[in-house]
């Protein structure tokens, strides 16, 4: 089965960010990677995407989907609410 997501908000959720090209971001959940993708193709080599998701589809589904952006993106199969643990873990102070 063929995994399936709707960004929700998306163009009001980039804009909102105000995306700078060497930023490091967070998306906690991650599912289909439409903010994932909009964010990291916003990103320079400088920059830094981490997304978060718990369900194996999703993870498979985002990693295919940021292929091109793998200079500047980590996917992490983890729950939302370990999102402190997977940034000391990867040894990022701040965002």
């Amino acid at each position: 089965m063929e995994f399936s997501h709707v960004s929700v908000l998306l163009g009001e959720s980039i804009e909102a960010l105000n995306i700078k090209p060497d930023g490091i971001y967070v998306d906690c959940t991650a599912g289909g990677g439409g903010h994932s993708f909009e964010i990291a193709s916003r990103l320079s080599g400088g920059g830094r995407l981490i997304s978060i998701d718990r369900d194996e589809d999703a993870i498979m589904a985002v990693t295919e989907r940021l292929a091109p952006y793998s200079d500047r993106f980590t996917i992490v199969r983890r729950n939302y609410g370990d999102v402190g643990a997977v940034l000391d873990e990867l040894g990022i102070e701040t965002i």
